[in-house]
């Protein structure tokens, strides 16, 4: 009894995957330190600086209610 071969599928029977869309963003400012002006570099620091200096008194003014 004679046997027949399976058809084998060749590459161009096979179809593309299908890609994947990314969403982007429409605000993304982590990382991109180049778009920022002066201003907004000097409106970080200056608020990097209150929140330090706020920081430091409110260890202070813990360290005051202990000892008090």
């Amino acid at each position: 009894m004679p046997t027949t071969k399976k058809k084998k599928s060749t590459k161009t029977a096979k179809k593309p995957a299908a890609k994947r869309t990314y969403k982007k963003s429409a605000t993304k400012t982590c990382c991109k330190s180049k778009n920022l002006t002066s201003k907004e570099r000097a409106h970080i620091c200056f608020v990097a600086a209150l929140a330090i200096a706020t920081g430091i008194l409110l260890c202070a003014d813990a360290a005051m209610m202990i000892v008090a």
